[in-house]
């Protein structure tokens, strides 16, 4: 009796067991998943199964539950007043003998690969007789041409020689064909148990069983609906961000990536799709008594901690927002004010997905009916689309890139709602790149990078005749004066932001101070970064020039990175 055989009979008599002290046969009733809530990690299922019941006291196995819930998080509802006394939750562990074999789909699949091993099996086989017929040929041919001591006549060699070649011929041209053969039948049958496994999981899958005790009132058929948690699910937005010309607002579409590994495929369930994520037991801190008491650290300890404490970073806000890093708030609002008018409506998957915000989350509730596999797979869903204002500008800080850069600048993006995920930026019909939206960013505008204009040009140029280097007793002073020249090649005016940098003392021996000859900035210095900003219309074919000069002053003999 073979091993299958085996599993299936244990299956069986463990289904047709009844429970220990039961007046009555515990019967097995199929649940299935009809809704889904599914956490930025984990998931709330909610599975029905139809029971009838006889008057009284009795118990039912409900089947078809995932293996990896939360136990403590079950929750039973049973209507006509149908009263459950007492519950058991197990793993039925057989169910990996009948569950990924269960479908014609996944029957079909593993008699096709049945299949292609038989036939590569014989094909291995026919290839290694090949093999040794020419081995054999070879060598009976060689030992009957020097078998006779007179030798073979000058026919029999020429007959022999011929019989050789035709043999050899057909040897040589059956094993080419059958390793032609060999390398197809492995091919197909790496194709289909390359997708047996993706529909099959990961491995043979379990089933969760729920064993109730409960009393009826009566006679009849009744709907149990059971509610639990399960880690093994998740969702992750993205967005599609598409710029247009600069007299259109920005669209951004909002999606998901939805994915679980419960164990069960979940057959055309209600979605929902929320922003929360569970906390899995953890509640708000409360302080203690904090006393201070004398530390007394090991010596090599103590200088890592006085090296430590002796280097700080600090990033100023205006370095930060010129950083390409997009951020946002939390807050939700459907539609933006002064969004462009709404194109003539179509069927889209939009109009089957509403909204609602509570207090620590936002939900997506979607009215179609979705199916996603529990191998893990991820499956793209389309959430939302808004629009929003931009306000388009060419950026360039030549001191450390050259290229000059389109931006759109979203003004109010916490009115978006977004989460902190990924981006794609199309512009104008064409793919720019990936960036990051940030959520927790504290910047009041939203920016993206759309990619390099080389229409409008840059360059920066040392002039030499304006840079000096001069040493004065215990004093060395160097002088560098730039020259930086914006060419706007368009044949439309572009709003333009141009910056640059000169260094920032942390030593009281080191002055650096900004010239006057230094055209006057459109924007206010920022001394504490050394960041110049200019920023304005340039006409369509205009050429301007500004001059960027700064003195350092420091002790001789210092080396400094200038």
């Amino acid at each position: 009796m073979n091993k299958v055989k085996i599993f299936t009979m244990l299956a069986l008599a463990a289904v047709a067991t009844p429970m220990a002290g039961s007046a009555q046969e515990a019967r097995p009733v199929m649940s299935k998943v009809t809704a889904a809530t599914v956490f930025l990690q984990g998931a709330e299922l909610t599975s029905t199964a139809t029971l009838t019941l006889r008057k009284g006291t009795g118990e039912v196995s409900i089947e078809g539950l995932s293996p990896d819930i939360d136990v403590n998080s079950i929750r039973i509802n049973i209507g006509g007043g149908v009263v459950v006394s007492s519950r058991e939750f197990s793993i039925d562990y057989l169910s990996s003998v009948r569950g990924p074999d269960g479908t014609p789909r996944l029957r079909m699949l593993r008699d096709s690969i049945d299949i292609y091993t038989a036939a590569c099996e014989k094909t291995d086989a026919d290839i290694e007789i090949n093999s040794d017929m020419q081995s054999y040929l070879t060598t009976g041919i060689a030992k009957n041409v020097s078998g006779s001591e007179a030798g073979l006549g000058i026919d029999e060699l020429r007959q022999t020689m011929d019989y050789f070649k035709s043999k050899s011929e057909e040897i040589l041209t059956a094993g080419r064909e059958l390793k032609r053969r060999r390398e197809k039948l492995y091919e197909a049958l790496t194709r289909v148990s390359n997708q047996y496994n993706e529909e099959s999981g990961r491995g043979g899958r379990t089933s969760g069983v729920l064993k109730l005790s409960l009393t009826a009132p009566s006679a009849g058929t009744f709907t149990a609906t059971i509610t639990c948690f399960t880690p093994s699910a998740r969702w992750s937005p993205y967005y599609d961000i598409n710029a247009f010309a600069s007299d259109r607002p920005v669209t951004i579409a909002s999606r998901s990536r939805v994915s679980q590994t419960t164990g069960l495929d979940w057959q055309n369930v209600r979605l929902s799709l929320s922003t929360a994520t569970p906390s899995n037991g953890r509640v708000a801190p409360l302080f203690s008594t904090w006393f201070l008491r004398e530390q007394q650290l090991p010596m090599p300890v103590a200088r890592a901690a006085a090296m430590q404490n002796s280097v700080s970073y600090d990033m100023d806000e205006e370095v930060i927002q010129d950083m390409v890093v997009v951020g946002y708030g939390t807050q939700r609002k459907a539609e933006l004010t002064g969004a462009a008018a709404a194109p003539v409506p179509t069927p889209t998957i939009y109009d089957h997905i509403t909204t609602s915000t509570g207090a620590l989350d936002m939900v997506y509730n979607i009215d179609l009916p979705y199916t996603i596999p529990g191998n893990g797979r991820e499956q793209a869903i389309d959430l939302a689309t808004a629009q929003a204002p931009a306000e388009y500008k060419y950026y360039c800080a030549p001191r450390l890139d050259g290229a000059t850069y389109l931006v759109a600048e979203i003004a109010e993006p916490e009115k978006l709602g977004l989460l902190s995920a990924p981006a794609g930026i199309t512009y104008d019909g064409t793919w720019v790149g990936d960036t990051w939206i940030d959520a927790s960013s504290t910047q009041e505008k939203l920016t993206l990078s759309l990619g390099i204009d080389k229409r409008v040009s840059v360059t920066r140029e040392l002039q030499r005749e304006f840079s000096s280097t001069r040493t004065t007793g215990s004093t060395t002073e160097q002088t560098f004066t730039w020259n930086i020249t914006v060419r706007n090649n368009q044949t439309r005016p572009v709003n333009m932001v141009l910056k640059d940098q000169y260094p920032t003392s942390t030593d009281r021996n080191i002055t650096v101070t900004l010239d006057t000859k230094t055209t006057t900035p459109w924007t206010a210095n920022i001394p504490e970064t050394g960041v110049v900003t200019w920023e304005g219309e340039m006409a369509a074919g205009e050429v301007r020039s500004h001059t960027f000069s700064y003195t350092v002053k420091y002790p001789r003999g210092m080396n400094l990175d200038l």
